[in-house]
């Protein structure tokens, strides 16, 4: 976001999901934002250090640190800029579950932590992460359903940063990752296989061959047993609709992304509820001047993949094991848990959009040993229509 953490458009309220969205917990499509991505000759470190520095400007400055590239990197270049800066060290702010062993993330923790020479670095314990739990209840009952789904999860967060800065790495996979291009990149780049020269050629195929291509992937892959057939066939179209119209060339599908509504709905909610608790948030690697200043680096076809892009720009601050890392730890247990599971044992179909979800079918999605993530949203509205 922008130093003074105004949302894009001006708006002072809080985005909402549709009832669509709410049914698929899916923000697709297209916003009203409008991104300028102009490439420059500034070094793409060079310009993350100046979309940090308003941040680092306003203490305390908490890095959200989670021991992932993402995080590991941002949190590199902002204690880089404090030094050079002389300004106060931002506070490197790490969430655990101890009741999630499968989420501990400590040892890359600590190894990033020891090799950047961390100073200040707080751990917070918090006992859930259930998203009718007590950790989202008080924000969910007083804003609702919102996008993104963990939205509630945040104000005792954003809290220990309260008068300052909170900065997030928000935004590296997809910065950073794969786009339409990346397949005929791996074919100049490398042996391709079967599969890359597959790849390629359906990535170069008209709108019209795409679209239909993803459709018949979605209606395969993606399983909805919750929604009626009529909205699930919308569902599927929007998605398919929505892949089709990624441009190819790696600027012009950054825009394109940095403009879709999933971002700027979740950036504009996220700034808002971050507002409220008193503090400024910043995500640097969504930041439209770093990102143009990628251009110049990446050509049309991006970057030689995940890996080779954090290599390009953060080598020389973190060991190489975390730039090459893969995967994060996450488990749905931890959103869906015992709580969610006693609500759902008694609930009787109420509280939803009964034109777009079959109570019936979402009953027995939730379930499930691992419930669907694409039914959070719908979790949260069921438990509140439950307290009415």
């Amino acid at each position: 976001m922008p130093p003074d953490a105004t949302p894009d458009s001006g708006q002072r309220e809080y985005i909402r999901p549709t009832s669509l969205e709410i049914a698929t917990c899916a923000v697709i499509g297209r916003s009203e934002a409008a991104v300028s991505l102009v490439p420059t000759s500034r070094d793409p470190l060079e310009a993350l250090e100046k979309a940090l520095l308003p941040a680092l400007a306003r203490p305390p400055c908490v890095v959200s640190f989670s021991g992932g590239r993402d995080s590991s990197a941002v949190l590199a270049v902002a204690l880089q800029v404090a030094r050079h800066e002389g300004l106060p060290a931002p506070v490197a702010l790490t969430i655990r579950w101890p009741a999630y062993p499968e989420t501990d993330e400590s040892e890359w923790q600590e190894l990033v932590a020891k090799n950047l020479g961390v100073g200040e670095w707080e751990k917070i314990e918090f006992e859930e992460n259930e998203v009718i739990g007590p950790t989202f209840a008080p924000s969910l009952k007083r804003l609702g359903v919102l996008w993104p789904p963990l939205l509630h999860s945040w104000p005792p967060i954003f809290r220990r940063a309260e008068g300052g800065s909170f900065v997030t790495g928000e935004g590296g996979d997809e910065v950073l990752g794969d786009r339409r291009c990346s397949w005929l990149r791996r074919v100049l780049w490398g042996k391709p296989n079967k599969a890359i020269l597959i790849g390629t050629a359906r990535s170069l195929a008209p709108k019209a061959y795409r679209r239909q291509a993803a459709l018949r992937t979605y209606k395969r892959d993606v399983l909805t047993p919750w929604l009626r057939p009529e909205a699930r066939r919308l569902y599927l179209e929007l998605l398919a609709t929505n892949t089709a119209a990624e441009p190819y060339r790696w600027g012009a599908g950054m825009r394109w992304h940095l403009e879709s509504r999933s971002v700027v709905v979740g950036s504009h909610n996220l700034a808002l509820l971050a507002a409220e608790q008193g503090t400024v948030l910043y995500e640097p690697l969504l930041d439209p001047g770093f990102v143009g200043s990628l251009l110049p680096m990446t050509g049309a076809l991006g970057f030689p993949g995940r890996t080779g892009a954090m290599r390009a720009l953060f080598s020389g601050l973190l060991p190489d094991d975390v730039l090459a890392r893969r995967g994060k730890a996450y488990t749905t247990s931890m959103v869906f848990g015992e709580r969610s599971r006693d609500f759902i044992s008694g609930w009787g179909g109420e509280g939803l959009d009964d034109g777009l979800v079959d109570p019936e079918g979402l009953a027995t999605a939730w379930k499930c040993e691992t419930p669907p993530p694409g039914t959070l949203l719908l979790l949260q509205k069921a438990w509140l229509a439950s307290l009415s």
